[in-house]
């Protein structure tokens, strides 16, 4: 099971797959059992018609994702 839970409006880093031939960043707009939606918000130029294709989306394995910046919880 992965350290901590990942959630909707987390930032996670991803690795290049499929027709991506670079890592990527983007924020997790929703979350399955073993995988994550991200909506791809930071990619290298190169992959700009790739991330086009998948309409800027793309869904990660959660082993796959790390957490880069957890969305804040000071409006609660």
């Amino acid at each position: 099971m992965a350290e901590t839970e990942i959630k909707v409006g987390d930032y996670v880093a991803a690795k290049k797959f499929g027709p991506l031939e670079h890592d990527f960043t983007g924020e997790v707009t929703k979350v399955y059992d073993n995988s994550v939606l991200v909506e791809i918000r930071s990619y290298d130029p190169k992959d700009k018609t790739a991330v086009g294709d998948m309409n800027n989306r793309a869904v990660v394995r959660k082993s796959e994702a790390k957490i880069t910046a957890a969305p804040s919880d000071s409006e609660a």
